[in-house]
This record gives C-alpha cells, structure tokens and sequence, in this order.
C-alpha cells in the first residue's frame, strides 16, 4: 500500500471497513472449501441421527474457516494500522477466541462434557470482562432495575456472556440460521461502530461479515454442504457477547443520542429468537424432569420444517422476523422501558412460539392444532 492509501484509510471509517470485509470475504472463498476437503478427508463430520435434520454426512470445522477469514484481516491490520487497534483488546479476544476454537473443535470430533466447556467459557468470559472492563451496571429502569451493586453486576455480565456463546449452538439446527443472524447483529454493531467511529469494533464486524458471506453460499446453496460446528457457533457467540457487552457497559454518546435508554431492551430484540427459543425448550425440558441440556427436536425450527417449509424457506423467515423485531424496538424507543419491554416481549413470544400451535394437513394446509 503507498503511503497516500494508508493516510487515507487511517481518516476514513468507511474504506477501513470495506476493506477488513474484502479481505475477509476473499479469504473466506478459499478457506470454507479447503477446511472442508480437510474435515471431509479426516472424517470430521456431522452423522445424521433421529434428531437431526440433514440426511447425509457433512464436515463440521466451518467455524475453523470463519475464524481464519475473520482473524488473518485483524493480524494484517494490527501491522499497517496499529494506531487504530487497541492492541491490548485484540490480544485478549485473540487467545480467548482461539482457545474456545480448540474447545468447539475438540467437542465436534471427539465430545466434550458439559461442564469441561462451561469451565473454559468462565475462564474466557472473566478474563475478557476483568481485562476490557465490560460490564453490566445499569439496567435503565428495566422492571424498576437502575444501577446494580458492583457483585450483581459482575455477576450477571459473566451470565450474559455465557449464555451468548451457547445460544447459537443451542439453535443451530438448520442450514444458514446462526451465521444468517450473526449476520445480521454484525450489520447492525458494524452501523453503530462506524457512527461513533469505533476502528475497533468496526474492523471486527466487517471481518465476520466478510468471513460470513462466502460460509453461507456453501452452507445454503452449495452441493459441497459444510456446517458451522460447535467450533463455529461457540466463537460467535463469543464475539457478539464481547459487542453486546461493549455496546451495554461503555458510555457511548451515539448509541445514547440513537438508542437513548432503551437501548438494553432494542439488543434484546436483536437477539430474541434465540434467547426466547432457548427459554421455551429449557422450560418444557425441565418441566418433564429432564436436563435442560438434552437433545430434541423441538426447538421452533423443527416445528417449522413439520409444517413443510424448507431449511432455506425457514432460515429466511427467522431472519425476516428478527429485522422487524428489531426495527419495532427502535420504533418504540419514545415509550416507557417497561411499557416497550412488554409489548416487544409479547409480541416476541407470540411470534416465536406461533409454529409451535400450528399443524399441516394432509391437503398441504396449514391450521391451528385443536
């Protein structure tokens, strides 16, 4: 790059993005298909079973791919723009993101107890919100809550933070839904981080954006079928708990002057499909005396592909519903916080749990169970 570039990149945003994107996205063409001769060469695959919704042996190291598209950029970028990395985050979320890799790898080929992944996943999120200082201190009067002792709130950031890395595993289950909403809570972190000029923030949406893309193809359309893995799904919902927490805990005045104080309840939106998913079968799991953490097949995606929809045909109405979700949560921002929080919650609840009611016919018609 000639000197006149780089000055300009370092004083414009938006080529600083686009071009982590590019990279990424070109990496991401080579790697998904590599890793996945890789995996498909070693056996490192995904074995169909009763309650699992694919029919054919897939590779599993996409995670693998999505890492190394995403991560390459950041190192580059660490050398020709270090002014603009803070250097002591990307050190933290590098070995952090790279040693939860090596759990999720390590989980899909060989399996992994329970409670060996929980251990690493606080390891990780205690060092992540020690180090960057990230956590959860006010709740905007979110069901009368306001400031939270320093414990409560440490707490609960260590909370938030696990439940992140394990939600988009949890609803994993058909072609394209976690990368298709890690994709979409990327754009929307990648807009605010570009308004309040975060090089940061921004250089790590736009990579995972660009690493994404090509994933998808191959996840959705392509005939050389590749699966994200619990490798995959365990490093983004490790980085999207760092930008959820990042986004809640610092003081931010273009998210304020946007979001104002409902800003915990628009991220709840954001994220409500797997957070209400995940509550419901939890729920119905424990109320049948089982562990909450045993295998089913009724997470709402299933009951969508009982009613006949396709794996691509239900991803894409998941994705829609969380765009107007979300969108319906910056409509209400003028609202009472708790006021806003019931209606989005109903209106989540209902159209979450809505296929759960439904049935197929044996016209093709789709009615409500009696």
């Amino acid at each position: 790059m000639t000197v006149d570039m780089l000055d300009y990149i370092y004083g414009n945003h938006l080529p600083f993005g686009l071009l982590g994107l590019l990279l990424s996205a070109l990496l991401s063409t080579y790697f998904v298909p590599a890793i996945r001769q890789l995996a498909k060469s070693n056996n490192f695959t995904d074995t169909p079973s009763a309650r699992k919704s694919h029919s054919l042996q897939v590779p599993i190291l996409g995670g693998v791919a999505v890492y190394l598209s995403a991560g390459l950029p950041m190192a580059i970028y660490s050398i020709f723009f270090n002014d603009l990395i803070v250097s002591n985050n990307a050190l933290i979320l590098g070995f952090c993101s790279l040693t939860l890799l090596f759990v999720g790898v390590k989980d899909d080929i060989n399996g992994l107890k329970p409670i060996t992944k929980l251990i690493f996943q606080l390891f990780t999120a205690a060092l992540v919100l020690y180090t960057v200082q990230l956590n959860i201190e006010n709740m905007n009067g979110i069901l009368g809550l306001f400031e939270l002792p320093k414990v409560i709130s440490i707490l609960l950031s260590i909370f938030v933070y696990v439940i992140f890395m394990n939600m988009l595993n949890l609803i994993d289950g058909i072609d394209g839904l976690a990368s298709g909403l890690s994709l979409i809570a990327f754009t929307f972190f990648a807009y605010f981080a570009y308004r309040s000029a975060s090089s940061f923030n921004l250089l790590i949406c736009m990579s995972c954006i660009g690493s994404l893309i090509p994933f998808m193809y191959f996840n959705m359309f392509s005939d050389k079928k590749i699966f994200l893995g619990d490798n995959g799904s365990l490093i983004l919902g490790f980085i999207l708990g760092f930008l959820s927490l990042d986004f809640l805990s610092h003081d931010n005045s273009e998210v304020t002057s946007v979001l104002g104080l409902n800003t915990p309840l628009v991220l709840m939106s954001l994220f409500s499909f797997p957070l209400v998913d995940t509550l419901r079968v939890f729920t119905i799991r424990v109320l049948r005396k089982r562990s909450p953490f045993s295998a089913d097949k009724n997470h709402i995606h299933h009951h969508l592909l009982r009613l006949g929809l396709s794996h691509r045909f239900a991803t894409l109405l998941i994705l829609v519903y969380t765009v107007l979700i979300t969108s319906l949560s910056c409509l209400l921002l003028e609202l009472n916080i708790n006021f806003a929080f019931v209606v989005l919650l109903t209106v989540a609840v209902f159209c979450i749990c809505l296929p759960v009611f439904l049935e197929r016919r044996a016209d093709g018609s789709i009615q409500f169970r009696h």
